[in-house]
């Protein structure tokens, strides 16, 4: 992990506030932890103070609601813009773009739900910062009733296509949106439309998110020997189910962009999802000398801090050719499409 990685929380790895508000943070603890603060005399002179940061705090921070149900995907999202302007789906990618669209589109769909959410969030914004209230146990497990409430609408949707198109629609034009006050490469005339794939790999994602909290990190954050370090470990303890593996894998291949990566994770991880995006990889990038030409590698030259494990993994994924063998089907369980959609699967909702 990188050493200013964060935890989905939004505190850094040693449990200290991170992000652009860190600082305010640490000064709006010192009014919790005042050595004199049990004395009854202190706490009406505090207290309009700290209400008055708490709500500059929190002012800045609008769509809390989506933020919370965002956090299940936080661990695969990605953020380099340059994803956004290619052509067609890229199987299992999620951007944060994204949710600006599925979010609003989503939400209408369920009810009274968010609103209910966004009112016991607003409530005990009263008393605490943002993040620490996403934290609570109450949110969390509102995220969870979200989740749930999200597949139910998405399932629903997949099987009526007027209402699929419906909702791509409305999707789009709240992601069109957000997308105008970004820099695209190519502008905003470059952004391909949300289509059925992407609804295919958001309900995937949701539906396996839960089995992420162990790995305890985002895979785009992560270097590609730990990347690779840390699928090893999650398949040698069956921590989390390859599928969702898979998922994980594949977000930090597309912020890497490492043939390298592509090959080995195909040979830890041969499933149709992985080999799909290792596979698109391979046919729009051009290796020069080591590098990426056609889509910038990131980390600079791929070979460097590879260890002898992933050039293993890639000298036996090149000896058996472009599709490494099948892992046995008890272990892989359902494998996933190369459009991900594992509905069914054995052990995922």
């Amino acid at each position: 992990m990188t050493p200013n990685a964060t935890t989905l929380d939004g505190t850094s790895l040693d449990g200290a506030p991170a992000g652009r508000y860190a600082a305010f943070r640490r000064f709006l603890s010192r009014f919790d932890r005042r050595p004199d603060a049990t004395r009854t005399a202190d706490r009406p002179a505090g207290l309009p103070v700290r209400a008055m940061l708490l709500g500059l705090l929190s002012s800045r921070r609008q769509a809390h609601t989506r933020r919370l149900w965002a956090r299940w995907l936080e661990p695969v999202m990605l953020r380099d813009p340059v994803l956004l302007s290619v052509a067609e789906p890229l199987p299992g990618c999620i951007r944060v773009l994204d949710t600006a669209g599925w979010w609003p589109a989503l939400s209408r769909r369920m009810d009274d739900l968010p609103a209910t959410v966004q009112t016991r969030l607003e409530n005990q914004l009263v008393d605490g910062a943002l993040d620490r209230v996403l934290a609570s146990a109450e949110m969390v497990d509102w995220a969870e009733v979200m989740r749930e409430r999200s597949l139910t609408v998405l399932d629903a949707l997949r099987t009526d296509p007027a209402a699929l198109a419906l909702f791509l629609e409305e999707a789009n034009t709240h992601r069109m949106r957000a997308a105008s006050t970004l820099a695209i490469p190519g502008g905003v005339a470059a952004l391909r439309p949300l289509d059925g794939t992407d609804v295919d790999t958001l309900a995937t994602a949701l539906r396996l998110s839960d089995r992420w909290r162990v790995l305890g990190g985002r895979a785009p954050d992560m270097e590609i020997d730990e990347l690779l370090a840390c699928v090893r470990g999650a398949m040698a303890n069956d921590s989390v189910p390859p599928e969702a593996m898979a998922l994980f894998a594949v977000a930090g291949l597309y912020t890497r962009r490492d043939p390298l990566l592509g090959a080995a994770l195909r040979a830890l991880l041969p499933l149709p999802l992985v080999d799909a995006a290792a596979a698109w990889l391979t046919a729009h990038s051009e290796e020069t000398d080591g590098a990426v030409t056609d889509l910038p590698t990131h980390g600079g030259n791929p070979t460097r801090g590879l260890d002898r494990g992933l050039r293993d993994l890639y000298e036996a994924a090149r000896r058996s050719g472009d599709s490494p063998p099948p892992a046995p089907a008890e272990r892989l369980g359902h494998p996933l499409a190369g459009v991900v959609n594992v509905t069914g699967a054995p052990g995922v909702r």
